[in-house]
């Protein structure tokens, strides 16, 4: 009888704490899951990129139970099964940092000519509005999309100074905040707006004929910097492959991993120290 009243509390104690696990887990996936649906989704409409983003969260669930099984089949190792799930953490965000800051780029690379555009039509007789409906029809890529948002919402009823400002929030660049406060000064002042487009433009261009040289002679640097920074990772795979017995020990135990892991912080403050010096801003 005492036996059967043991076995009935440890059956009662199990299934207890497997309901709380069960609950917890649920309530963190169901959490991570509205986070990681409502970033992505926010980023991607900001990149005019309009994806169903449960399937791209279904797809990152599949990933994170399928490669760490696999990369454990291939080498047995826990040390590559984290790092493959660290990297599937912080690939999306690493994509979708990768993708704006392209799209940043090829908007202020447009803005100088379609600056001189809207200035052109504007000396040629044509309203500010008009002059940028033009510019959009004749243009392509995120420079036309952005400014289309600004007339789609002029149109529904905001005022030009509220549609700059959300084009201005968008796209974050100093560039661009140059003309939205050239706009919203010209509208409340008054000015003429042709002849201040006409010298941001030419600004602009100055500006980037500055950063390309800059590039250029800091593209040595940076060069550098990756060459020192992945060689010793480069050393570590020459002499898995060479000398695999005496290097295995450095992914298959505690003190390899904390070598790792020292080697890794290092890399990366090495990495911003460099990025900072070679960075230079006009």
């Amino acid at each position: 009888m005492d036996i059967y009243i043991v076995l009935a509390i440890l059956f009662t104690g199990i299934s207890m704490m497997i309901w709380v696990l069960l609950t917890f887990s649920m309530q963190g996936f169901e959490r991570y899951q509205s986070v990681f649906t409502e970033r992505t989704e926010s980023k991607l409409e900001n990149l005019f990129l309009f994806v169903d983003t449960k399937k791209v969260f279904l797809l990152n669930v599949i990933s994170l139970l399928v490669l760490p099984v696999a990369v454990y089949l291939l080498t047995g190792s826990l040390f590559y099964v984290a790092l493959s799930i660290i990297a599937l953490l912080v690939l999306p965000k690493l994509l979708l940092m990768r993708l704006e800051v392209r799209r940043k780029a090829n908007f202020i690379a447009a803005l100088p000519d379609a600056l001189s555009q809207i200035a052109s039509g504007m000396t040629a007789g044509q309203t500010f509005l008009s002059a940028l409906e033009m510019m959009v029809k004749e243009t392509r890529g995120p420079i036309s999309q952005e400014f289309s948002l600004v007339l789609r919402e002029q149109r529904l009823g905001k005022s030009l100074a509220e549609a700059m400002d959300n084009l201005g929030e968008r796209v974050q660049t100093e560039e661009l905040d140059l003309v939205v406060t050239a706009t919203q000064i010209a509208n409340e002042v008054g000015g003429n707006l042709s002849e201040i487009f006409h010298r941001l433009s030419l600004s602009l261009r100055r500006k980037m004929e500055m950063e390309g040289k800059i590039q250029a002679l800091t593209s040595q640097g940076i060069l550098q910097g990756w060459v020192v920074g992945l060689l010793p990772f480069f050393i570590i795979g020459a002499l898995y492959f060479v000398d695999r017995e005496n290097i295995a020990p450095i992914f298959s135990n505690l003190l390899g991993w904390i070598f790792l892991t020292i080697i890794f912080i290092l890399e990366a403050i090495g990495g911003l120290m460099i990025r900072k010096i070679v960075n230079i801003d006009i």
